[in-house]
């Protein structure tokens, strides 16, 4: 492990309080996290709880752990929902835990794990610890007075409120902050080349969009009318205004209203499938639409202008044409080399399936990561075998949902690709620091123009600006003094003499 002197810094100024520590993606928040751990064991005894909001990040950090800390066999452990009881009970004796917190709560519940023997709490990806997330659940059962709790986080929300929240549920009395333009991370930061693609659609598509896209206005308008939903809004159709009117909508909207509410809902996931996804997304949803029946989809279905939009984006299936954004991926795979490993993230299963059986087909050797949920998820074994698959080369591509913006140490990964985009700045720069860690990386974004794509990538931008502006307000400890080069400023003693 390379010792960097901002980790050291940030263990040290951390000290026996419960902080939250923000450190950019690629920097080493495990680093930080594996020496608050020594210091903490060495000074105060106990055990350790390191949490992570999935398996594959719990198994990536106890081989972490186990492999930088001077520990015997079976003292650093992890556990996760695919242990039985047994197996669990016995890894929660040991000295180091690692384990999601949905089965931390669990088996505190069934008595198995027992705060009072810890005195150290770490909650990786921090951000997650609001409203009735496991992790709250858990912080709040760990007594503060004994107990450090430290988070550790990329990035923090941009609203003063979520930030105020994570730190009631940490008990947090600091915020120790770094971004990259911090003096002591500088010199390690590798560049990350953006590369925005704007696409044209197709006629044909802008056809089907804006039919689509009358009769979602008009269901929004009854909704305006009957003032359940701000007439601004409306004529934005915005999707996020709507959802939030919905407990007003089902209590005091007129029939016609909660039937334009529900077909609105699926409306826009029609809109997205076709906008955002790919022309195979748009009329597998349709399709479902029928199977599915019903008065709501019925009603969606008769529709003559929803005919039309299904019958110009099956005949370009069917002529042979697919999405802009697959062509578009289809030749940035072209100067892909076979030392490259390119990343692409995509929101929705349906399309990484749909995207690795198109490279395949066009012989680009890929992969695909996702989460462990419903008939088609990947067990945690199936995760890691991805990734290692990916790491060693034998897929040159591997193409991720929201599980892989989230810890993944893949070092040799030097191209991100999103296919789709989010309006959430926490995973933007999830998502972008996934390349860039040991050599410069490359980020490339496809949008369609006049899309959902585009407005989500106009909002998040103005987020990210903005984003931790209060974070870094209330930061403390951040190094002024820029080292001379990389590796300058390393502490002047082994571990034995931090940790003492």
């Amino acid at each position: 492990m390379e010792e960097r002197a901002y980790q050291y810094q940030l263990a040290k100024d951390a000290g026996d309080s419960n902080a939250i520590i923000v450190l950019p993606t690629g920097m080493g928040k495990t680093a930080v996290a594996a020496l608050i751990i020594a210091r903490r064991l060495a000074s105060r005894g106990g055990r350790a709880l390191f949490l992570a909001p999935t398996r594959i990040l719990v198994q990536q950090h106890k081989e972490f752990l186990t492999g930088v800390m001077n520990m015997s066999e079976g003292e650093i452990e992890a556990v996760t929902g695919e242990d039985d009881v047994y197996r669990r009970a016995d890894a929660w004796e040991a000295t180091v835990v690692c384990a999601t917190p949905q089965i931390a709560f669990q088996d505190y519940k069934r008595a198995l794990l027992k705060p009072e023997e810890f005195t150290l709490l770490i909650v990786d990806e921090a951000h997650r610890a609001v409203g009735d997330h496991s992790y709250v659940k858990v912080a709040a059962v760990f007594p503060s007075s004994s107990v450090q709790k430290i988070g550790l986080t990329a990035t923090l929300p941009s609203e003063r409120p979520k930030i105020e929240e994570i730190k009631a549920h940490l008990s947090a009395d600091k915020v120790l902050f770094r971004d990259y333009d911090s003096e002591d991370i500088r010199p390690y930061i590798h560049e990350v080349k953006a590369d925005v693609r704007l696409l044209d659609s197709p006629d044909y598509m802008k056809r089907a969009s804006s039919l689509l896209r009358q009769v979602l206005m008009e269901k929004l308008t009854v909704l305006g009318n009957e003032n359940l939903m701000p007439k601004a809004a409306v004529a934005k159709l915005s999707l996020k205004e709507m959802m939030r009117n919905r407990d007003l909508v089902l209590s005091k909207g007129s029939w016609n209203a909660k039937l334009s509410y529900f077909m609105a809902a699926k409306l826009f996931n029609l809109e997205k499938m076709l906008e955002t996804q790919s022309y195979h997304a748009f009329v597998n949803y349709h399709e479902r639409l029928k199977e599915g029946g019903g008065k709501v989809n019925g009603m969606i279905l008769r529709d003559q202008r929803i005919k039309e939009a299904y019958e110009l984006i099956r005949g370009a299936l069917v002529a042979g044409y697919e999405h802009p954004k697959m062509e578009a991926l289809k030749d940035l795979m072209k100067g892909v080399s076979k030392n490259d490993r390119a990343l692409i993230f995509a929101g929705y299963r349906e399309t990484v399936d749909y995207i690795q059986r198109t490279l395949t087909e066009a012989g680009v050797s890929a992969w695909t990561l996702i989460g462990k949920q419903g008939v088609t998820g990947q067990k945690q074994e199936e995760q890691i075998r991805a990734v290692d698959m990916f790491r060693s080369g034998k897929y040159k591509v591997l193409i991720a949902t929201q599980i892989g913006e989230e810890g993944l140490d893949i070092a040799e990964c030097n191209l991100v690709i999103f296919y789709d985009n989010v309006a959430s700045a926490i995973r933007y720069i999830q998502r972008r620091g996934r390349t860039g860690r040991r050599k410069e990386g490359r980020m490339v974004i496809l949008i369609v123009k006049d899309t959902v794509d585009e407005a989500y990538f106009n909002v998040v931008q103005r987020k990210l600006k903005s984003l931790s502006s209060y974070a870094k307000q209330l930061s403390i400890g951040e190094a002024t003094t820029k080292p001379k080069r990389a590796g300058a400023g390393k502490p002047s003693g082994p571990l034995d003499t931090f940790i003492e």
